[in-house]
């Protein structure tokens, strides 16, 4: 994909519970900067192979069909679109000490090629890294608090 933004966070729980926050589809709408919705589309909700709809607003709608398609239990979650929206999320867990860890997240997306894809990519960035830094701010209140 063409561009990318990682946001990395400390957060004051341990690397178990905050992965198991991040990772459970029915908590991310509260926390996750304009996600309006997301609904399963597999019986399974975790781990590699679990789809998932996506609606975010950030300025437009945008729409993605999304899989897990990188799991490690308690550290790493990526999840890639298959349809809509080209873009993938990458959300590793490191643990710090017994009850603090770091959560970093990785978004890349593809806004098309050529001259076009590529002016609108960066005029798109700023607000992509905007919700980079306030999912992951809202992840660490909603962990901390």
């Amino acid at each position: 994909m063409s561009n990318s933004v990682s946001v990395e966070s400390a957060v004051a729980v341990s690397s178990d519970v905050a992965f198991a926050y991040l990772s459970d589809y029915t908590k991310i709408a509260d926390w996750l900067y304009g996600l309006s919705e997301l609904k399963a589309l597999t019986e399974q909700t975790r781990g590699i192979g679990a789809k998932f709809d996506g609606t975010i607003k950030l300025g437009a709608k945008l729409q993605s069909l999304l899989e897990v398609v990188e799991f490690e239990e308690g550290r790493l979650m990526v999840l890639d679109s298959y349809k809509g929206i080209k873009n993938a999320s990458r959300w590793e867990v490191t643990p710090t000490g017994d009850a603090s860890c770091t959560i970093k997240v990785t978004w890349e997306y593809d806004l098309g090629g050529g001259i076009a894809g590529k002016a609108l990519g960066k005029v798109v960035e700023p607000v992509v890294k905007i919700a980079a830094s306030a999912s992951t701010k809202s992840l660490k209140e909603k962990l901390e608090g």
